[in-house]
């Protein structure tokens, strides 16, 4: 049986001889709160996994996967396109919340929307003045924050045919955007629709749809 993700802090707490309320010093987590993940009292949010992650000096991703949500890259085929939203639908069905399904068609038609936003200048001022921040305060949650990085810098620099840059813009929106089809909040998968929208528009960019 893999080693849950209470077990795997406690372990690189006492591998690198830092206290819990040190952690929670670094984190600004509360220290009753770090012990209730480690005894797996509770589950920590998204947010409490990037801040122990930096504190740590561990993967973000490393840290997702200990929860139990296989991770995936952007480098990925398209099986694992599917799976990851099968993934993310089943958490949803699990969740105390009432969230509505989640499939690869109201992904699509969400970034569709958001093609339209790109083409126009309110659009393109949207993703200049806020991505940098968004990304700041998402901070580094593995390969597809690569990828999306790669994408602002393509429609900066305006890199792209016409049609690739409303693609790019559309997933850069998609990625700022508090209205997502996941709440970026929603643990363990609040980001990972960002991260299969980053796959689907990069399968777009290459002609694999």
């Amino acid at each position: 049986m893999s080693q849950n993700i209470g077990d795997y802090i406690k372990e690189q707490l006492d591998k690198k001889r830092i206290s819990m309320r040190a952690l929670s010093k670094q984190t600004n987590i509360n220290v009753s709160t770090i012990s209730r993940i480690i005894n797996q009292k509770r589950k920590p949010t998204n947010q409490h996994l990037m801040e122990i992650s930096k504190a740590l000096d561990i993967p973000f991703d490393t840290l997702l996967h200990k929860t139990g949500l296989p991770v995936k890259t952007a480098e990925d085929q398209t099986s694992d396109i599917q799976d990851s939203i099968v993934m993310i639908d089943h958490f949803l069905k699990q969740s105390d919340e009432h969230y509505e399904s989640f499939s690869m068609e109201k992904l699509q038609k969400k970034l569709h929307d958001y093609e339209k936003k790109a083409e126009t200048e309110a659009g393109r001022r949207l993703i200049l003045d806020t991505f940098q921040e968004k990304k700041k305060s998402a901070g580094d949650q593995g390969a597809y924050m690569k990828q999306i990085s790669t994408f602002f810098h393509r429609f900066f620099h305006k890199k792209g045919t016409r049609k690739e840059l409303v693609l790019i813009g559309a997933a850069l929106i998609y990625f700022i955007s508090t209205a997502d089809v996941i709440p970026d909040y929603l643990f363990p998968v609040g980001y990972l629709d960002d991260a299969v929208a980053v796959q689907v528009v990069m399968g777009f960019l290459s002609n694999k749809y």
